[in-house]
């Protein structure tokens, strides 16, 4: 009897073991993900169909929060940022950064400081027109515009943005797995 009490406590003592290892792993897997979600990537939805056709409306994006903790943001990249305006958060392309003077045609041109960009993004059936108009990007600012410019709110409207407000630069689209 008292070496089959032995063994019990011995097989107990092995379950238990084994619970606690699985319930470390586990832990340290949740807490990962915590860290990685708050400050590494983060999960987001495109809210409005202003970067069609490079992202649509529902699209699940993959933003990358260390992006600009070391550096800035620069031309062409997509960003996402909040907007105190909007009081939401938004996802556009940077067109012009700190010190830039852009320039928008009523032909549907933009100059970056004299010299006509070429947007190989924007498709080619789009007609676009914009009010003639010429804007300085300030310190610390970028000018953002959506790819489907006829149906964007953006720095047109509400004015270059500060980089502080910039969290992420698109990554990578998650979902749907036909958008990959």
């Amino acid at each position: 009897m008292p070496f089959e009490n032995k063994q019990v406590k011995t097989k107990n003592k092995k379950i238990l073991k084994e619970f606690l290892v699985y319930a470390i792993v586990i832990l340290a897997a949740i807490i990962s993900a915590t860290l990685i979600r708050i400050f590494i990537f983060e999960p987001f939805i495109v809210p409005t169909p202003s970067m069609e056709p490079t992202l649509r409306v529902g699209d699940k994006i993959i933003i990358n929060k260390m992006a600009y903790k070391f550096g800035t943001a620069k031309r062409g990249d997509i960003v996402a940022f909040h907007s105190s305006i909007l009081g939401k958060d938004l996802v556009k392309r940077v067109i012009a950064v700190e010190g830039d003077e852009i320039t928008l045609t009523s032909e549907g041109e933009i100059f970056i400081s004299g010299e006509k960009i070429s947007e190989r993004y924007l498709p080619a059936s789009q007609n676009i027109f914009y009010i003639n108009q010429t804007i300085v990007v300030g310190e610390d600012g970028v000018f953002v515009m959506g790819d489907n410019r006829n149906n964007s709110f953006d720095s047109r409207f509400f004015g270059t943005i500060a980089e502080d407000d910039i969290f992420g630069k698109f990554v990578l689209i998650y979902w749907p797995p036909s958008r990959w």
